[in-house]
């Protein structure tokens, strides 16, 4: 189903925008170095806004109950990004070469991730949904958008592309407990 389908992909995007941080298992060796302890508190600092959010219940039969699920939904992953970014800015760069630079990049990428949902959310507030069909029309509309979200992997994968924080990430134990929460859905 196409409904389905798309709210498959914005919870993808609320995975993907905290929790994105898809990392191999961490050693039980920790070094303390200035990037390891950076990557043990942004993946401690982002854990909260990773929440996975829970599917809505969509009923066919009650298209305007599930047209208000869908926008809570998505009212509810625009929070968690918007926390993100905050918790983000509270961490700062990473201490390595070139962090600021990467640290913008993935400020960037969740900024335009975060004004992407607005305008879909934006756009499925407006709908006037009385039934199936009018349903469906709003979302195929605000499907563009949403897809476009989901395509965003999550601040983890502008940082994990540097080699120093890739292996920060790897050793830092905060980061475990992120491991598995990315599993790709199948769409």
């Amino acid at each position: 189903m196409r409904t389905r389908r798309r709210v498959a992909i914005a919870l993808l995007l609320s995975v993907a925008a905290a929790a994105a941080l898809t990392l191999t298992a961490c050693s039980s060796e920790v070094d303390d170095g200035p990037q390891v302890d950076w990557a043990s508190g942004f993946c401690g600092s982002v854990q909260d806004a990773g929440a996975t959010l829970p599917l809505p219940a969509l009923d066919g039969k009650k298209p305007g109950q599930s047209h208000t699920q869908i926008v809570t939904f998505l009212d509810a992953l625009a929070d968690q990004l918007a926390i993100l970014e905050m918790k983000m800015k509270q961490e700062g760069a990473p201490p390595v070469d070139g962090g600021e630079a990467t640290f913008r990049k993935a400020l960037a990428h969740l900024s335009e991730a975060s004004l992407t949902l607005a305008d879909t959310l934006a756009e499925l507030r407006q709908a006037k949904v009385t039934d199936r069909k009018s349903l469906q029309a709003a979302l195929d509309k605000a499907g563009a958008g949403i897809d476009k979200a989901g395509a965003y992997q999550g601040p983890a994968q502008d940082f994990r592309a540097d080699p120093e924080l890739k292996k920060a990430f790897e050793k830092a134990p905060e980061c475990a407990d992120l491991i598995g929460n990315t599993a790709p859905l199948a769409g």
